[in-house]
């Protein structure tokens, strides 16, 4: 009986190392399983970062330019635009000058289209606000005289609304009116030289300023150059204390001017002759 339970005893001992044994072989598996998961996930890290950064080598750096904008000149100048009369006249009278006795009406209704049958107040705006657009985009600061036509200014007010902004200089816009239909072609107005009311340089650099205008506009229109005339009974120059020029676009007394005087294209020209002007002016000035 002693026999049997000893053996009984060494059997069990035997069967519980053996299975301690599978167990250590198991973990031993399992843990070197998992180092070579750990090796291999190192490696693959490893190979991600290096083809990453070769990646990364090959791509050129591109380095943005900062464009920097020349700054106009012109952003020195304020020009005043006046387009001339308005809706409706004032037949109410003004001085022509300061301290004058002979006096006008403050503003009149101007002439009309024989072919279009447009005032003269309108088309003078029309020209002014492109006018406006084309000086900005050149880098002038401009005034407007006017951008409606339900105003009421005389032509003083807006020669003394110019000189107290100090602008540099003044443009009026105008066209012509003649019993005669076969008159065309534009002309530029410009104070005399014994003007009484104005000041010898202003009126000197006046006419400067209408000699550029005159060739500019010239050029960029092909129209007949009716050239300069002066002229000492405008109010408009009389009160002014900065140089001043009017512009006479054309005749809409001609059929065939007043309605080239309202298309785009012919006003885009009157527009640039204009500004090129005023351009050629500050060169010199």
């Amino acid at each position: 009986m002693k026999k049997l339970f000893a053996l009984c005893l060494v059997f069990s001992l035997l069967l519980v190392g053996c299975r301690r044994t599978n167990d250590i072989h198991v973990s031993t598996n399992k843990t070197t399983v998992k180092k070579a998961k750990r090796k291999t996930a190192t490696k693959k890290k490893t190979t991600t970062k290096k083809s990453t950064s070769k990646k990364k080598s090959t791509k050129k750096k591109t380095v943005k330019k900062k464009t920097v904008a020349k700054k106009s000149t012109n952003a020195n100048y304020y020009i005043c635009i006046d387009a001339g009369h308005q809706a409706k006249g004032n037949n109410s009278l003004e001085p022509v000058g300061p301290g004058s006795s002979t006096k006008k009406p403050k503003v009149s209704s101007g002439t009309s289209g024989v072919a279009t049958k447009k005032s003269e107040a309108k088309l003078n705006l029309e020209v002014a606000l492109k006018l406006q657009k084309e000086l900005v985009k050149r880098g002038y600061k401009v005034l407007m005289i006017r951008t409606t036509q339900n105003v009421n200014i005389s032509n003083a007010q807006r020669a003394i609304k110019a000189n107290n902004a100090k602008v540099d200089a003044t443009v009026r816009l105008h066209a012509d009116g003649s019993t005669n239909r076969n008159m065309h072609g534009f002309s530029i107005l410009q104070p005399g030289y014994n003007n009484r009311y104005m000041n010898k340089q202003i009126i000197t650099k006046s006419r400067q300023l209408s000699a550029c205008v005159n060739k500019a506009f010239a050029s960029a229109t092909n129209a007949k150059n009716n050239g300069l005339s002066t002229r000492n009974d405008m109010t408009g120059f009389n009160w002014s204390k900065v140089p001043v020029t009017l512009v006479e676009m054309g005749f809409m007394s001609n059929p065939s001017e007043d309605r080239l005087l309202s298309t785009e294209s012919y006003q885009n020209k009157m527009v640039q002759g204009i500004a090129n002007g005023l351009d050629n002016y500050f060169k010199k000035v």
